[in-house]
């Protein structure tokens, strides 16, 4: 009883409810949502590579995509050049002079592009490429997603956890980076993505709510605020059974 109503604003809550129930429908529903694997930074899932550059990226990107299920999905993979002054189609980044990723159709395929740099942060990477390829799934679908043009990217963010890439978004999220020069020191901020920490953590609990998961499988890999947070999440979703709400919702989408 003296739990808090609402886990995030109730406008924000609606919608990422919204968004779980259109990616069910659109998809295989629960049960197909039931074989994601969850996807974590570890060499089950991400071997070592020798590799460096180009090919290391390639090769991250191939794990993703197999992993998101979308090995047959053509698309091109390009790295970036320097781009000055562009804005970030996925991180808003300060003083970054390059965009995270980008997705687009070119003929029959799909391209992605990606900032080299990230080639040294995978988890970076990896949350671009889930991101992009969320992109691509999310264009095949005949009902177009919560909250139109305006919140596509917010969505967008919320396939990339539906894919099982969910800890990637959500580590890459938000970060203190120390900065020193010759005359000064200090910290600057990094934002990644388009969802707030306590957006990723709601996400993360319906995630695993979903696929009959608990949530303390995430603390070895996630940042530990993440995972306090992610803990108060899941059980906020158990007590308000956001889980039936979304497949109640499917059902009365299937009703309309």
């Amino acid at each position: 009883m003296f739990g808090r109503s609402h886990f995030l604003d109730e406008d924000v809550e609606a919608f990422h409810v919204l968004c779980w129930a259109w990616l069910l429908k659109c998809t295989g529903g629960r049960e197909a949502l039931r074989e994601t694997p969850l996807v974590l930074p570890t060499p089950d899932f991400f071997p070592p590579t020798d590799s460096s550059g180009h090919e290391r990226a390639e090769f991250i990107f191939e794990h993703v995509r197999d992993l998101a299920g979308m090995s047959e999905w053509p698309v091109q993979l390009v790295p970036q050049a320097e781009l000055a002054g562009r804005v970030s189609t996925l991180g808003r980044v300060q003083h970054s002079g390059t965009a995270a990723g980008t997705f687009s159709h070119t003929g029959n395929s799909g391209q992605i592009t990606y900032d080299p740099s990230h080639v040294h942060t995978p988890v970076k990477l990896i949350a671009t490429f889930a991101h992009e390829l969320s992109h691509y799934l999310n264009e095949g679908f005949q009902e177009a997603s919560p909250g139109g043009w305006e919140l596509i990217e917010p969505a967008t963010d919320v396939t990339s956890v539906f894919l099982g890439f969910g800890v990637f978004g959500a580590n890459s999220a938000f970060e203190f980076i120390q900065t020193q020069d010759f005359e000064s020191q200090g910290w600057s901020s990094e934002k990644f993505g388009y969802l707030s920490l306590d957006e990723w953590a709601f996400n993360l609990a319906i995630f695993c709510d979903l696929t009959g998961r608990d949530v303390t499988d995430l603390k070895p890999h996630l940042k530990w605020n993440l995972f306090k947070t992610s803990k108060a999440a899941a059980k906020y979703v158990e007590r308000r059974e956001i889980g039936r709400q979304i497949l109640e919702d499917i059902k009365g989408r299937a009703a309309d």
